[in-house]
């Protein structure tokens, strides 16, 4: 869920000019346990055409469990009305042993009054042993430079349907910086040591963006997860962004 979160604060904080932004990230995770850490490292680029039309592209190296591989992702951002705004994103795994195979989701985002946004999209996900299907609905308020929004997930896998929350709220102390804390509980699904299941979660993430200037920025997150018995998950993620 730390993933979802972050995009989320990256996509509310906008620019009003067309701008490309190149970024790094590289994050850590501690697990209890004998497990080694895990870590992910991350390269992107976007295009910010407008202030709801954009697209990029990324490539993430991840090691688990003792397995590496690499990701491709790709999505874009488009208005279809002066109130309604689409997205679709697709993610692509050659070596698919621990990530899906590749997966394909979209979102339609509605302001059906001022400072209130409805959010709903869907996701399909092929792992090498299941099929995972995923539903999302949010509720989310602007207030000043404030932002809160509730959120409830589905995904469905093995013939069983798990459900998840999350609260998330934000804090943008400047036009393109903001800081935000989201919490959520429920079930989802996760490849464990090259096996997909439906397991309980409890999640918490700190996560935020400072830019020094037009140009650089920096990116952070802390987040700990309970991943039903398995493990505890605590990690931290640092990012550079240049925008050109």
């Amino acid at each position: 869920m730390k993933a979802a979160t972050l995009a989320a604060l990256a996509c509310s904080a906008l620019p009003a000019a067309a701008q490309t932004t190149i970024g790094i990230n590289h994050g850590i995770d501690h697990l209890s346990g004998p497990a080694a850490n895990w870590h992910e490292t991350s390269l992107s680029v976007r295009h910010q055409a407008a202030p709801r039309l954009g697209f990029g592209a990324g490539v993430t190296r991840i090691e688990r469990f003792g397995i590496g591989e690499t990701q491709f992702s790709a999505g874009a951002d488009m208005p279809l009305s002066g109130r309604l705004t689409a997205s679709v994103d697709g993610k692509f795994s050659s070596e698919h042993q621990i990530l899906a195979r590749h997966a394909l989701g979209a979102t339609l985002q509605y302001e059906f009054a001022k400072g209130w946004l409805v959010h709903g999209g869907g996701r399909s996900s092929s792992y090498n042993d299941v099929h995972v299907n995923q539903s999302l609905l949010m509720l989310e308020r602007y207030v000043g430079s404030y932002s809160f929004s509730g959120a409830w997930r589905a995904a469905r896998a093995f013939g069983t349907t798990a459900h998840s929350a999350e609260l998330r709220g934000s804090y943008y102390y400047n036009d393109r910086s903001a800081v935000g804390l989201s919490v959520a509980v429920g079930k989802e699904a996760a490849n464990i040591a090259g096996t997909t299941r439906l397991t309980s979660v409890q999640s918490a993430a700190l996560v935020g963006r400072h830019w020094f200037d037009q140009r650089w920025a920096v990116t952070y997150a802390l987040a700990s997860t309970r991943q039903g018995d398995f493990y505890v998950r605590n990690g931290v993620n640092l990012g550079l962004q240049a925008a050109f």
